[in-house]
């Protein structure tokens, strides 16, 4: 039990006094003076007039109404009276007088002991509700202090995190990848390359470190777990760039539902992440499965798009596609900028986007492989070697220029460039001849039925 609970119980000293220390309470009153102060430093009692005191105090005024002007300390006891040698004297020479002064004095007492009592109630509730630092044990002074100092007003919360809940621009988001093949090493180079986003923003997470070195000493952030992406390092956009198999593998390994891809399923955050999938041959329903806690999959906050980009991003001449428009609301400012600043992105449905990735994203390999067997027709035909390059790429940079200028046709543009009983069209024999036009859409379907055996298994 707490001391002011005590002092509570007790019986008011003021019933248990003679006349005499009635007369000492009285000349007290008397002389407005407060006697000794108790232990806490407690506030001096009422005047003659029996106006409480204007500082609340927490103990009950009944135990202390005798007590003249002296505080109570912390223990309960009356203090000594400051006038003690004139209430003597006033006892003797004038006892009826004294009588009934004090009989006012203890009125007086009483009234002050009910509105004290209130005070006392008012100042334990706001105690209550203050910091723990006020203790229950704190001395009534610093009691009284602390409720006048907070005015009964809340505790603050706890500041949440310091990172807002919507990320405004690229140059403050955080990227992060999940793979560390030559994919993600093309779109590194580009975004840094761009200057819109600084090596401090990129984050790659990898099974093995085996081509951490490259990133590593461009002063990017690397690490052997996946689930750092979205613990540690708390990225805004992550990009998915490992193979198909990797997804494939949670679904095999798990039981009733899927194993999670990074350790854990990824934490749930009070904004909004944006995960972009490069991973060809898995829908988005399945990354879903493997990335977000199905106990609690209605409290994240994450847009997931598939995406496909080729290799010419590492010089921020990139091609690509995506599953929404970039100009739509469906699509972050922040994605946008992204993809913006390394390549040419397209809009095509998500259920097209292996058909892209085997045409647009392994496209450029054939493309550079039709350039290289002109260079070699050049040089074979005595240009230099230098030369013949710079002549076979710029003839396929303008000839492709013309099919995006005219809108028309690439068979139409190519009899255009013919003539009867001309060079062109006997070129144009050969080819067919050797059957190279089924040899490119061949090399199409090649790379689209291998992007299918690599969901399945690695190989």
């Amino acid at each position: 039990m707490s001391e002011n609970n005590e002092n509570a119980n007790e019986v008011p000293k003021s019933e248990a006094r003679t006349e005499g220390t009635e007369g000492k309470s009285e000349k007290s009153g008397k002389s407005g003076k407060s006697g000794k102060s108790g232990k806490d430093g407690a506030a001096p009692a009422s005047g003659a007039d029996g106006a409480p005191s204007p500082v609340a105090d927490e103990s009950p005024v009944e135990a202390k109404s005798t007590g003249g002007g002296g505080g109570e300390g912390a223990d309960g006891e009356a203090g000594e009276a400051g006038g003690a040698e004139a209430g003597a004297s006033a006892e003797q020479v004038e006892p009826d007088a004294a009588k009934v002064k004090s009989g006012l004095a203890k009125e007086s007492a009483v009234k002050s002991g009910v509105k004290s009592g209130v005070a006392e109630a008012v100042v334990k509730s706001a105690a209550k509700k203050s910091s723990s630092g006020s203790g229950s044990g704190a001395k009534r002074g610093s009691a009284s202090k602390t409720s006048s100092s907070t005015g009964g007003s809340k505790v603050s919360a706890k500041p949440s995190r310091s990172r807002s809940k919507a990320v405004a621009s690229l140059e403050g988001a955080r990227i992060g990848f999940i793979g560390a093949g030559r994919m993600t090493d093309s779109i590194v180079k580009g975004l840094l390359k761009s200057e819109k986003v600084k090596p401090k923003q990129v984050f790659i997470a990898a099974k093995t470190a085996k081509n951490f070195d490259a990133f590593k000493v461009q002063g990017i952030t690397t690490s052997t777990r996946a689930y750092d992406i979205f613990g540690k390092f708390d990225c805004d956009v992550v990009i998915m760039a490992v193979h198909g198999f990797v997804i494939r593998n949670c679904f095999k390994l798990g039981g009733s539902r899927p194993l999670a891809l990074t350790t854990n399923f990824i934490p749930t955050r009070r904004r909004a992440i944006y995960v972009l999938s490069l991973i060809g041959g898995v829908p988005l329903a399945d990354l879903k499965q493997v990335l977000l806690n199905p106990d609690s999959e209605g409290r994240y906050k994450v847009a997931m798009h598939r995406l496909v980009l080729n290799t010419s991003v590492a010089y921020g001449l990139g091609l690509g596609a995506l599953d929404v428009e970039l100009d739509s609301k469906k699509c972050a400012p922040v994605v946008r900028d992204l993809l913006q600043a390394v390549a040419k992105v397209e809009y095509v449905v998500a259920e097209q986007m292996d058909a892209v990735c085997s045409l647009a994203g392994n496209g450029s390999a054939f493309v550079y492989y039709f350039i290289a067997s002109l260079a070699d027709g050049g040089f074979k035909m005595g240009l230099n070697k230098v030369m013949a390059v710079k002549l076979a790429t710029k003839t396929m940079q303008s000839a492709a220029l013309a099919v995006l200028e005219t809108n028309k046709g690439p068979a139409a543009l190519r009899d255009a460039s013919t003539s009867p009983s001309g060079p062109a069209i006997y070129g144009i024999a050969v080819l067919d001849k050797q059957d190279c036009a089924s040899g490119l859409q061949a090399a199409i379907e090649g790379a689209n039925r291998r992007l299918k055996e690599l969901v399945e298994k690695a190989v």
